[in-house]
């Protein structure tokens, strides 16, 4: 997990802040290289009998690099000095993110064999440890928080935990920002206490379904349970009936855990946050909002063709990844318009990838065997589509 806002607070400029994630990455890279290459001989050795029975190899695992804190990176850079609410660090966000997948791929590249993915890591207890760690040898950088209470980085590109009770206006902005990462990630829904029957529950998630195109999300409400009188919606560190102490329950990262138990950081995080009313939360569009679609590559395309147009016996193949969110999207483009194509795994398709120069999931390649044409993430796929029509 690479420490976003200590990487922004040393940097001078954006070329800097780029020299600086790149050279954390080559470090993060070689060493989950050589941590792969050490455990995979020990289970060649027997080290490992029922994983080997289980698995057989890692050659199927990722190796994953995160990030953490890109809201307060945004604060610490000398350029924004603005956090993840504003719509340039939004953009550099962006960017940094579609930087690291590309590097991504170049890894996959230099290690053989080797499957790299980014996350937006939990980093349950790394938040605080990092946060701490910097506010200790510089003073003056900037964690989530007030000055003199707990300090904490915000997960990932995440917004900050107090900016709106909006459910609406949060999936806004975390919707084109979750879709880039190529491993997980997850958007909490966090609320004041339990929807009020599952019509409600079942509802709020056909919503979010038809109108985002983010790949994970909870239901996340806060309760808290009496040793004598059980289980209570919301929060009441005191029973309403017996007025007994009770243990109030959230989700600190993947999975509830009582509040009384989580880290310093993670407390400190929890008494900052909004929770989300759902009654007064406005959806503002119908249907998700469309992505900027990056133009296609083109390669030695015939003279006299029409861009983009598919001549009998020419093969078409997407390539994918198993937890690709906008190969999902891609896939439904081409079925809905009775494109006819090859899904392949880039993972299982690693030298066939390299040869068209695959880069990216979704990519669409098109080829009649001597020359080829590419249209990488699904924007660009749709308007080739479009251009079918």
């Amino acid at each position: 997990t690479i420490n976003m806002p200590r990487i922004a607070y040393l940097s001078r400029t954006p070329k800097e802040f780029y020299q600086r994630l790149d050279h954390m990455m080559d470090i993060s890279a070689r060493s989950l290289h050589i941590k792969r290459d050490v455990i995979s001989r020990l289970l060649d050795e027997g080290l490992y009998p029922y994983t080997k029975r289980y698995l057989g190899s890692f050659d199927n695992h990722f190796s994953t690099i995160g990030l953490v804190g890109m809201n307060e990176a945004g604060l610490n850079a000398c350029w924004l000095k603005k956090d993840m609410t504003d719509p340039e660090t939004q953009k550099f966000t962006k960017e940094v993110l579609e930087h690291m997948r590309n590097r991504l791929s170049d890894y996959q590249e230099q290690y053989p064999g080797e499957l790299f993915n980014l996350e937006a890591t939990p980093a349950e207890s790394t938040a605080y440890r990092l946060a701490k760690h910097d506010r200790s040898r510089y003073p003056d950088i900037k964690t989530a928080g007030k000055e003199g209470d707990t300090p904490y980085y915000t997960n990932s590109s995440h917004l900050p935990v107090d900016y709106t009770a909006d459910i609406f206006d949060a999936l806004d902005i975390q919707d084109d920002l979750q879709t880039l990462y190529t491993s997980g990630t997850v958007f909490h829904a966090f609320l004041g206490e339990k929807l009020p029957d599952w019509k409600a529950a079942a509802a709020l998630v056909r919503k979010i379904a038809e109108n985002y195109r983010l790949p994970y999300y909870t239901i996340s409400p806060t309760y808290s349970v009496c040793q004598e009188h059980g289980y209570i919606s919301g929060e009441h560190f005191t029973c309403p009936e017996c007025g007994e102490p009770t243990e109030v329950y959230s989700r600190i990262t993947g999975y509830y855990r009582p509040v009384q138990n989580w880290n310093a950081g993670k407390t400190q995080e929890y008494k900052e946050r909004k929770e989300y009313v759902i009654d007064h939360s406005v959806l503002k569009h119908n249907g998700p909002i469309e992505e900027t679609a990056p133009k296609a590559e083109e390669h030695t395309a015939k003279n006299g063709e029409h861009e983009g147009e598919v001549h009998a016996g020419a093969r078409a193949m997407l390539f994918a990844t198993p937890t690709c969110p906008n190969c999902r999207i891609a896939c439904s483009y081409l079925d809905k318009a009775g494109f006819k194509y090859e899904k392949l795994m880039a993972g299982d398709n690693v030298e066939l990838a390299l040869n068209y120069g695959v880069k990216q999931a979704p990519t669409l390649v098109i080829t009649d065997g001597d020359s080829f044409e590419k249209f990488a993430g699904a924007g660009a796929i749709k308007e080739f589509l479009n251009a079918q029509a």
